[in-house]
């Protein structure tokens, strides 16, 4: 079982959650009754049926299109893909991917949401392991994957070459790689002279990435979930190194699900 499946086991009551409670991955649903007009109209009230934390309050929207946008919602699906404390002490962000689902489970329609919820004071400026393993694109996830590949000869020997900056973004979070002689000198939101190319997806597609049980970021690249931005001849030209990137996040949030 993978660490999302772990996560999404252990409960999908909507709302049921503390802030504190929250881990990425998690599930709450809701069987939707659509109304006669279909269930594209009716996705927002769907949202608001399985909020991830208890009085949480929806802040944003990011609408999305699936595959079947004229068939009717049987059940509304919410992941939660990013959590973390806010900068007013005392509250705290959730950003979910919520979909849509028809009776065959294909997907109606889906959106990424942010929702605003009451956090305890202890989890103000969280860096926890735990939670910044998931938190792909910032900076503190950023230093967490740099220290994990400071001693890993294969990464230094396919970076041995490369001079420039490699970017990570997940949804709308960036995190910058400076790499020079086999080593990464800087970790930062946005370097000097910008990235040479960025590897990029939404953050329900890091999510899937990481919690899953082998490296298949070249599958899911192939069906458009991973693309990458820039210079695509460095890209192609350190792969390895990118591969090797992602092998070390998989494995930070392995081991801090072997905690749990």
């Amino acid at each position: 079982m993978s660490a999302l499946e772990n996560a999404a086991a252990k409960g999908t009551q909507p709302g049921a959650r503390g802030f504190e409670d929250i881990r990425v991955g998690m599930v709450s649903e809701a069987v939707f009754s659509p109304g006669s007009g279909g269930a594209v109209p009716q996705l927002l009230p769907a949202i608001t049926q399985a909020p991830p934390v208890r009085d949480a309050v929806l802040t944003g929207v990011q609408w999305e299109q699936g595959a079947r946008p004229r068939s009717a919602g049987a059940r509304v699906e919410g992941t939660v893909t990013r959590w973390k404390p806010a900068r007013k002490r005392g509250r705290g962000r959730v950003h979910q991917d919520v979909r849509l689902l028809d009776a065959d489970g294909q997907v109606v329609e889906s959106a990424s949401v942010v929702w605003d919820a009451p956090a305890g004071t202890e989890a103000q400026d969280d860096d926890s392991a735990s939670r910044v393993a998931w938190d792909v694109g910032t900076v503190a996830w950023g230093k967490h994957l740099a220290a994990g590949l400071a001693a890993n000869e294969a990464f230094a020997s396919a970076v041995q070459t490369f001079d420039g900056s490699v970017g990570v973004r997940a949804g709308e979070e960036q995190v910058e790689f400076r790499i020079y002689r086999g080593s990464i000198v800087e970790v930062a939101k946005k370097s000097l002279d910008g990235p040479t190319f960025t590897v990029g997806g939404s953050e329900r597609a890091w999510t899937d990435l990481l919690s899953s049980p082998q490296n298949d970021f070249v599958k899911r690249t192939q069906s458009n979930q991973f693309r990458s931005i820039g210079n695509n001849f460095q890209y192609l030209r350190i792969f390895k190194a990118v591969m090797l990137m992602v092998d070390e996040a998989q494995l930070a949030v392995a081991k801090e699900a072997s905690r749990a």
